[in-house]
């Protein structure tokens, strides 16, 4: 697994100072740099995809550590398009956080930034760029892909809320689960992924760790619910009903 090295607080001065210098250099023109906060919906992608072991990290650090380091933009009309910082802004937007700190660059008047397709933010697809060898990211990328998954099949965008779930509302959606797996996990470091149905959560990815969380005695596990934009009757449901699951207690654990 390659070296991903994310922006931190301490190198954004300079990273601001070389953007700026080189699109001044571009257009012979003065730029002015504001900060503040911007809202997501206003933010336009300039690159094709996302990497998908650093939009891992990047999901991690900013659910588990609340990882906010500000991105880089510049104005177009009303319209702000993002130069540093797709991969924070991407995530920003499926967690449903509504603003982001940045860095904004203004050209003076007359003076504009080239013409960009306005592409929604959530249109860009993750590529494999490397492998993770690291189960936890691994399993941090699984929740983005399941995300993925699902915008496939219902072709509509999801996106992500953090919950903590009571174990007693979990319905499981897969059957049987080896018993090493649910052994090996030491630590609940990443959430269970769900879709929110009825009164109850089911399970699409996590079946392991709702099990070792009811054998170390948890009442909750955190969890993040897949949100539609649409209601949405999902298949998922009918194939834990034809199964008979109904709760964590019908999951077979073999050895």
């Amino acid at each position: 697994m390659r070296e991903i090295e994310l922006a931190s607080w301490d190198d954004f001065p300079r990273r601001v100072d070389n953007i700026v210098k080189s699109l001044e250099i571009i257009y012979s023109a003065k730029l002015q740099v504001y900060f503040g906060e911007v809202s997501v919906e206003r933010l336009y992608p300039t690159e094709d995809f996302l990497e998908n072991d650093k939009i891992a990290l990047v999901f991690a650090k900013t659910v588990k550590e609340n990882y906010n380091v500000p991105i880089i933009v510049v104005g177009h009309d009303d319209d702000l398009f993002i130069l540093d910082g797709h991969h924070r802004s991407f995530i920003y937007k499926k967690l449903m956080i509504r603003t982001i700190k940045a860095y904004v660059l203004q050209f003076p008047e007359g003076t504009s930034y080239r013409d960009v397709p306005k592409t929604p933010l959530e249109r860009l697809r993750i590529k494999d760029i490397s492998a993770i060898d690291d189960p936890i990211l691994k399993a941090w990328q699984r929740i983005l892909f399941v995300v993925e998954h699902y915008e496939a099949i219902y072709n509509v965008p999801f996106y992500l809320r953090k919950e903590l779930v009571k174990l007693g509302n979990l319905v499981p959606t897969q059957p049987v689960v080896g018993k090493a797996q649910v052994d090996s996990i030491k630590e609940l470091l990443v959430p269970i992924v769900c879709i929110h149905y009825g009164q109850k959560y089911y399970i699409l990815d996590g079946h392991a760790r709702s099990l070792r969380a009811r054998q170390l005695g948890l009442d909750s596990i955190e969890t993040m619910i897949l949100m539609p934009t649409m209601t949405i009757d999902y298949g998922v449901v009918k194939t834990a009903e034809d199964l008979h699951l109904r709760s964590l207690e019908d999951i077979m654990v073999k050895n």
